[in-house]
């Protein structure tokens, strides 16, 4: 228990110190706006943990991070599951944004005041893991017969750890690419076929730019889940130990294995073209540049389908991630977005709630509410076959391209994505390496080999604090 608290305290203390680095979390996070004071949400919530059962129901506590329109549809969700039965209540606490999220919940595991259910974005699985405060959602599988394939492989390898699943997937994206047909076609360029790997974007981007067709052919925002998704594009691991599966990663792969190296070579080469621009580390500026017309083609994540569709005066067209490598066979996307987690809070009667709750939010009903809702994918594939799904698929075409990328995607080590403890400082440590290797500072030798070293010692420092 020494060991744990000291450990703890650890990591509490290099998160907060990340978290002030990166500027507010993950570029696509979830929650952006939201009422209410954190410190009284949390405050307010420890409370209703601790709370008896109100008019003979089991009160649980959800934490969340979903601002806006994902607030909503969580607020929603969380209705409709108190309103399907007479046992349980759940109260849910937007917590800020996924970076303030995770801070909170280290010290509300110091205080022991922490929710039932919490929401933990993708990068955050390995802490969570290593904690010791979480409960498997696997070891509860039995006690209501749940079928696991209820959710699709390849989203749940991402949150299984050494052979068991530790939480539920819930809000889930890949990155595809987003293109403007109008422009296609002024170019010259079937607006039916986009291009399959980074060779073709370039060519493409050139026909786009030189032909006039709009001032800029491809724009994709510094942001390290693209590197990531990159490297398992190319079927290859980003850490040693397969991705820190097999056992905990002690040094990153993409050094060695050369994948990492290609891409700041394809990246640089695309800007160096002049048909392709920078609009640097913020996902919305590179998300407004396409919206406006300005950048005919972008990546980004399937979750902003619906805003883009919204926010665009022109037709927009959709394909897979383009390749680095076109000859990969064994590559492919990898899941983002968050997951619901148990938290240990020694209460039998709130962990069985907790997990009905979660089980819940599977059904292919409330998936495919949260799916329209949202953006994000129906994690069940029984949602795609319900009416209002098809109907919503028949009225937005664009989506199935996120669907069947996800489908046509291998489940292995590399797809399955890192586990890491120190995933949004390697993200932001990117973001410095690229930003020099576009202002020429470093070429993308240098870039990978900076990259590298910060990323390992970031990894040394967390295997020590963990033992």
């Amino acid at each position: 228990m020494k060991r744990r608290k000291k450990w703890l305290a650890a990591i509490m203390a290099a998160v907060m110190s990340m978290t002030l680095a990166a500027c507010g979390g993950s570029a696509t996070s979830g929650g952006t706006t939201a009422a209410g004071s954190s410190d009284a949400a949390t405050t307010k919530a420890a409370a209703d943990t601790q709370a008896p059962a109100e008019g003979g129901k089991t009160v649980i506590t959800l934490w969340h991070a979903m601002g806006g329109v994902n607030g909503e549809a969580t607020e929603a969700l969380v209705k409709a599951f108190n309103e399907s039965q007479n046992e349980i209540e759940v109260k849910s606490e937007y917590q800020g944004k996924y970076d303030d999220l995770i801070t909170k919940l280290k010290a509300a595991m110091q205080s022991g005041s922490m929710p039932d259910v919490c929401q933990m974005y993708d990068i955050g699985t390995k802490f969570m893991t290593d904690s010791g405060h979480a409960i498997p959602v696997q070891d509860m599988f039995a006690t209501t017969n749940f079928d696991p394939s209820t959710v699709m492989n390849i989203i749940t390898s991402y949150y299984t750890v050494n052979g068991k699943q530790m939480s539920m997937p819930f809000n889930v994206s890949t990155p595809m690419l987003y293109y403007n047909k109008d422009v296609f076609k002024a170019a010259g360029l079937d607006p039916n076929t986009p291009p399959k790997t980074f060779d073709e974007v370039l060519e493409f981007s050139k026909k786009i730019v030189e032909s006039k067709a709009a001032p800029v052919g491809y724009a994709q925002a510094i942001y390290g889940w693209f590197f990531e998704q990159q490297i398992a594009g190319q079927g290859k691991y980003y850490a040693n130990n397969e991705n820190g599966r097999k056992a905990p990663a002690t040094e990153v792969d993409f050094l060695n294995n050369g994948a990492g190296l290609k891409i700041f070579e394809t990246w640089k080469k695309l800007m160096d073209s002049g048909y392709a621009d920078n609009y640097g580390s913020t996902t919305a500026d590179t998300q407004t540049a396409f919206f406006s017309g300005q950048a005919a083609m972008i990546i980004e994540s399937t979750a902003i389908l619906k805003t883009a569709t919204e926010s665009s005066d022109f037709e927009i067209g959709t394909g897979y991630l383009p390749k680095i490598d076109a000859s990969a066979t064994d590559g492919g996307v990898i899941i983002g977005g968050a997951s619901l987690w148990m938290m240990d809070n020694k209460d039998e009667a709130k962990k069985n709630a907790a997990w009905k709750f979660i089980e819940f939010t599977t059904t292919p009903d409330s998936q495919a509410t949260w799916s329209m809702s949202t953006g994000y994918f129906a994690v069940n594939p029984k949602a795609y076959e319900t009416p209002a799904m098809k109907d919503f698929i028949a009225q937005n075409p664009n989506f199935t391209t996120a669907i069947n990328q996800l489908k046509d995607t291998p489940v292995n080590g590399y797809t399955a994505g890192v586990l890491s403890g120190v995933a949004t400082e390697s993200r932001t440590i990117f973001n410095e390496a690229m930003e020099k290797t576009y202002d020429g500072t470093y070429t993308p030798e240098q870039a990978v080999s900076f990259l590298a070293e910060k990323v390992n010692a970031a990894i040394v420092n967390y295997n020590s604090s963990t033992k």
